[in-house]
């Protein structure tokens, strides 16, 4: 309702009669009408001669009539209360006119905002924009291990100053240049580590500035409707040379005291409350010097490529200064004559934590800190060689290879590994020894972010200018040359391809970029796909299947390929059987096999996949078992091929042996909301969650579950080795700090998922490959489900099922399908039930997986809920499913290079906007009262198609194609994790997922303590021998799970002293295990500066907050992958690389292990390696029992 008030004294402002009408409508009277406080609209009526601020009338804005009747009923004319503001009675009557639309739904959905916090950031912002701290020099330098600042660039514009920016959250060190433009370094306020304003020794008015990651360097036109444009360095002296090194700590010299005085204000204004006065010691030392530069470039020229890569990766991740590397040059030279490259490249990649360890505060145990370069260098040389000599990649998987990393930033690159990665087609052609000439090379943001640009920063310009010339000319490390190559589909969402340098393969003699590409098969002339060629997106979407991580499994003959047509809809719109295909019984546990061996104690396992997605020839998508088939078959059908191709490997991308449990998300939460489903269903299941998260603590086996349904601490096995342990009735391992500390990253980790992805787990549901029902027994709108669980009963999905694929954006992306249960006697099912698939049927005039999101069965997965067991998740209405027309491809009118894929990449990087179109539609649908039935989500779902598409049609979405949000501020379950959602830019959301979002509280603060990173010296084998037996005798009784494993281990070997020989083994293999370890630990953190804890490597999480969860969960897959890969090395070494090598002797070293562990318990590794070596024992023992029950039923029988 709006109502007319007049008589408003004209010394009353706005901001005063907001605060007066508060007092009313915020009183006891009006409680009952809204838990929050009433929001309102004040509007005074501007005075147009200007004699006054307003006219002394106006009007208010209330949410609804019945707030605006109570109200004119007690202050309305004739009313008994009056209201006076001011010194003047203000009168009240109902408006004639009708309150404007966009009013009502702001003050339905926007928060009650104090106009005093109004006032507040109206004079902040004020302040900000007169105020301006003159800047006299400007400097650019590194912070030495002496606590030294050496200044390596400096300038002193004339008319710098350093400005603040309220909304924006940063200040920028204006540089202007008179009818060029100003240039800028902006620093946001979040980027800061460290910040001093000072005097210094000799007078000079300092800001001294330490910063998370290199600030963003910025022209700024003239014209201020023009968008300003990205940098990577400043376009002053030199400045391009050293900024890759020296950008993060920034040293500014004030003109007069009160500038400084004045910085001080203005970042008390800002809220920066961490401003001290501590001040440096500065110096010019030159460790960046152009002579400096020159003399490591005809050395770095002179190193194997393996060494000059690890030399450049410490100047480059900042371990060490350029004169820090010159002290290491003649030990870096002599080993490379006594250890050879291989070693020395080792010695060096295991150096660079420790180098940076060296400066840092967290690992200073109070020893002796001015501990110089070259002593660091030799103890980690000496710790170097208490490992292992062999690299743990080359007695793990062998479908493994080394991989070397690149990241290109705005202002530098940041080099990596070589990482142990699951390898390609392309990588397995070649030599091992070749594998090194192989790069990934990601284009990121400061600290590691995707990069995101603001309307008004030209990011296309950036792209171009930034990475235009690395896709286009090429990259140049350590002076080799390397070319871009190509891409995989998911490396290329984050903006990661493949270069390559060229190289001699012993069997094929020279290769580069272009013979690798020739080699891949044909894309031109293709009687399936005759534009191909023409289409750069596409093309390089077909090279891309090459470079898909795979596992060689068997190889077969072109025999055992039978071409099959696709199933298709009657008018031929649609097909059935888009991307499956078919195998036999024979070839599915070859091929099973084949992936086991991979693995060295992986043949113990029993059963065999019926579904795996695969990449063959040219061909890609799914084999699904068809039990009619004989012999070694595989059936191909013309939607599975791509491009032409002649090898025979079959590679497979993903088997699926087990189920995938069902997780609910925000977006699938929204539409199942406005198809009816009840906000008390989520939020039962969300409540379930939480109380069996918190009840977590409480027993190893409730610990155990947790961590299961969660996929943490997996890498471990820790629910496996947490419920072997509960068996023993060992619940006192709760009081072990590490084992709380573990659970608290755990509890935090399934918190932090509930409350900002709403990733609620639904028991019974389940999450499973689509596959076609080939025989044709399923009638139209028919599934068939069977689910066997790796530890379970198989279960047979019965009835209606509520079926949806990710991602949902589309009311008809969740529909209702009737699954047939138990197979009938003698049906296909009955002779194959096809474990953990759903299978569709190929009856009628539309697929059903087409329906959900434009699915189709090339590996897509598909959520499927049961209602006779979950029947609260009964939709009340569905919606016909969305009709998308094929996505129109960017064709040349020549065939594609190349060059045209590189441009491409170019652009992807700057114009992908699936995301921007998915966060907008749940926005939007969250504004609106129409929800996801809004005209402009419907949109948003077409534009999605697009979106998704455009990888392979090359046609972007434009950005101005995008709807528009329908009010400013949005949700507050949006506000991301470094901002308070309580601002005045986030409204309390009503719908569903807004009040889950509330209903959970995160832990204030859960990072783990930190260990020294050292672990202790290495003993001589009589100290350890003594200290092992030590604990084998009992002298350690208040560890009980001591005492209980090492009576359960009495059971089965005997436990005698070890030998030197295998405690040094055991030491040694610790000492690489703490090794790779600290690396993981730095390398998939966050921050550059900042590494994991050991309890966030054993759970596989990553605490830090970050505006991009998305990065985070990239990085924390990564971990994961890292520490499956150790784990599995480690444990290999255990088992033995004999053959013949026993269980018992397995469990003899595991239990050695074990003991290790508990000795080292204080220092970094000490605690993971220890549950490591649990599980192996576990395994042992399940190995010893597996096989006595074995003999006894052969002797039985």
């Amino acid at each position: 309702m709006e109502v007319f008030m007049h008589n408003i004294s004209y010394n009353v402002s706005q901001h005063h009669l907001t605060t007066e009408l508060a007092r009313v409508l915020h009183g006891p009277r009006y409680a009952h009408f809204s838990s929050v406080p009433l929001n309102f609209h004040v509007y005074l009526f501007k005075d147009k001669k200007g004699f006054h601020q307003h006219k002394g009338c106006g009007t208010l804005t209330l949410s609804s009539e019945e707030i605006g009747r109570r109200f004119l009923g007690e202050y309305g004319e004739g009313s008994l209360l009056s209201f006076t503001a001011g010194d003047r009675r203000i009168r009240f009557t109902i408006s004639k006119r009708v309150p404007r639309p966009e009013i009502l739904e702001s003050i339905a959905r926007r928060p009650y905002i104090d106009p005093k916090a109004v006032e507040e950031k109206e004079r902040v912002d004020r302040v900000f924009q007169v105020e301006k701290v003159m800047i006299s020099t400007l400097q650019f330098g590194w912070e030495c291990r002496d606590s030294v600042f050496s200044v390596e660039w400096e300038q002193s514009p004339a008319d710098c100053h350093i400005s603040f920016n309220n909304e924006r959250r940063d200040f920028r060190v204006r540089i202007p240049r008179s009818g060029v433009d100003t240039l800028a370094i902006a620093i946001r306020f979040s980027n800061l580590r460290n910040i001093s304003a000072h005097t210094s020794l000799d007078g000079e008015q300092v800001i001294f500035l330490t910063l998370e990651s290199p600030p963003a360097y910025e022209s700024e036109p003239l014209d201020d409707k023009k968008p300003r444009t990205r940098l990577s360095a400043l376009p002053l002296s030199d400045h391009a040379r050293v900024s890759p090194y020296v950008s993060h700590t920034v040293r500014l010299i004030c003109r007069t005291q009160r500038d400084l005085s004045l910085f001080r204000k203005l970042c008390k204004e800002a809220k920066i409350h961490y401003l001290s006065d501590t001040a440096w010691l500065v110096a010019r030392r030159g460790l960046f010097a152009p002579s400096v530069s020159r003399a490591l470039e005809p050395w770095l020229r002179s190193l194997n490529w393996c060494i000059a890569f690890q030399v450049e990766s410490l100047l480059r991740s900042l371990s060490l200064d350029m004169t820090e590397m010159l002290q290491l040059m003649p030990y870096i030279s002599d080993l490379r004559k006594t250890r050879g490259k291989r070693i020395l490249a080792e010695i060096l990649a295991h150096f660079g934590p420790r180098a940076i360890e060296l400066s840092w505060d967290d690992f200073d145990q109070g020893k002796d800190s001015k501990e110089t370069i070259v002593e660091c260098f030799l103890k980690a040389l000496k710790d170097y060689d208490a490992r292992l000599p062999s690299s743990f990649s080359e007695t793990a998987d062998p479908s493994l290879f080394k991989a070397y990393h690149v990241e290109i930033t705005p202002t530098t690159m940041r080099l990596s590994g070589p990482h142990p990665e699951r390898s390609n087609r392309v990588i397995r052609r070649y030599h091992p020894d070749n594998h090194e000439s192989f790069l990934r090379v990601s284009f990121v943001d400061e600290g590691r972010l995707h990069y995101r640009f603001d309307r008004d920063v030209d990011g296309q310009d950036f792209i171009r200018a930034r990475v235009g010339p690395i896709l286009l000319q090429g990259l140049r490390i350590a002076a080799r040359e390397f070319k871009f190559l190509a891409y995989s589909q998911s490396a290329l969402k984050e903006h990661a391809v493949w270069f390559v340098k060229p190289f001699r393969d012993p069997a094929r003699g020279y290769v580069d970029a272009r013979t690798i590409i020739e080699r891949i098969g044909s894309f031109d002339n293709l009687s399936f796909d005759r534009t191909l060629i023409y289409c750069p997106a596409r093309y390089g979407a077909r090279i891309s299947q090459a470079f898909t991580a795979t596992d060689v499994s068997v190889t077969i003959h072109p025999e055992e390929v039978i071409h099959d047509p696709d199933i298709k809809t009657e008018n031929g719109d649609y097909c059935f059987t888009d991307g499956v295909g078919t195998m036999s019984r024979e070839m599915a546990i070859d091929v099973s096999k084949g992936l086991k061996l991979l693995r060295q104690r992986g043949h113990k396992r029993k059963g065999y996949p019926r579904a795996l997605q695969i990449r063959f020839q040219g061909s890609k998508g799914m084999l699904s078992l068809d039990h009619t088939l004989g012999g070694r078959a595989i059936c191909l059908r013309p939607s599975m091929i791509k491009f032409i191709d002649t090898t025979l490997d079959i590679e497979i991308a993903r088997a699926f042996d087990r189920p995938g449990p069902y997780f609910l998300n925000r977006p699938l939460i929204m539409l199942l909301e406005g198809l009816g489903v009840k906000y008390e269903v989520f939020k039962y299941f969300q409540d379930k969650a939480v109380r069996e998260t918190e009840q977590s603590t409480q027993s190893l086996e409730q610990a155990a579950r947790l961590l299961e349904t969660y996929g943490l601490g997996t890498s471990y096995r820790l629910p496996s080795v947490m419920l072997a342990l509960s068996r023993l009735d060992m619940d006192n391992i709760l009081n072990s700090q590490f084992y709380r500390q573990i659970l608290v990253c755990a509890t935090h980790h399934v918190l932090r998922l509930l409350k900002n992805r709403a990733r609620i787990p639904i028991p019974d549901a389940w999450t499973l490959v689509g596959v076609a029902d080939v025989h044709k027994y399923l009638q139209e709108g028919q599934v068939f489900a069977c689910v066997k669980p790796i530890d379970g009963p198989v279960v047979y999905l019965e009835g209606r099922v509520v079926i949806s694929r990710s991602p949902t954006i589309h009311p008809g992306d969740v529909q209702i399908a009737y699954a047939i249960g138990a197979p009938p006697e003698g049906s296909c099912f009955s002779r194959e039930p096809l474990f953990n698939t759903v299978v569709f049927s190929v009856l009628g005039t539309r697929p059903l997986p087409s329906c959900l999101g434009g699915g189709d069965l090339d590996g897509d997965v598909y959520n499927v809920i049961p209602l006779n067991v979950r029947p609260e998740f009964n939709v009340i209405r569905t919606h016909e499913p969305a009709v998308y027309a094929p996505a129109k491809k960017k064709l040349l009118d020549r065939p594609s290079t190349m060059v045209d894929v590189a441009e491409f990449v170019m652009e992807y990087i700057n114009s992908d906007v699936v995301g921007i179109i998915a966060i907008n539609w749940l926005i939007i649908a969250d504004q609106s009262k129409e929800g996801i039935f809004d005209r402009k989500c419907l949109e948003l779902s077409n534009l999605h198609s697009d979106a998704v598409d455009y990888p392979k049609s090359g046609n972007p979405v434009a950005l101005d194609r995008i709807p528009k949000l329908s009010l400013p501020e949005k949700p507050d379950w949006n506000a991301p994790e470094t901002v308070n959602a309580d601002s005045g830019r986030y409204y309390e959301s009503t719908r569903a997922i807004g009040r889950l979002f509330r209903d959970i509280t995160l832990p204030a603060n859960v990072n783990p303590r930190r260990r020294p990173r050292r672990p202790r010296r290495k003993e001589t084998m009589d100290e350890l021998s003594t200290a092992m037996n030590d604990l084998s005798t009992g002298n350690d009784d208040d560890d009980a799970v001591h005492t209980v494993i090492r009576e359960r281990i009495n059971e089965f070997i005997d436990m005698s002293t070890p030998s030197s020989a295998q405690l040094e083994q055991i030491q040694t293999l610790f000492q690489r295990y703490v090794s790779e370890l600290g690396s993981i630990c730095t390398n998939y953190s966050l921050s550059y500066s900042r590494p994991l804890t050991e309890e966030e490597a054993v759970i596989g999480t990553i605490v830090q907050k970050t505006s991009q969860p998305r990065l985070r969960q990239d990085m924390t897959a990564k971990l994961r992958e890292r520490t499956d890969i150790l784990v599995r090395s480690i444990r290999e070494e255990l088992v033995g690389s004999d053959d013949d090598a026993s269980s018992e002797e397995y469990l003899e070293r595991a239990w050695q292990a074990w003991e290790l562990s508990i000795l080292e318990r204080s220092s970094f590794g000490g605690e993971s390696f220890g549950w490591m070596a649990l599980g192996a024992i576990f395994e042992a023992i399940k190995e010893i029992e597996d096989a006595q029950r074995e003999e006894m039923r052969s002797r039985f029988y």
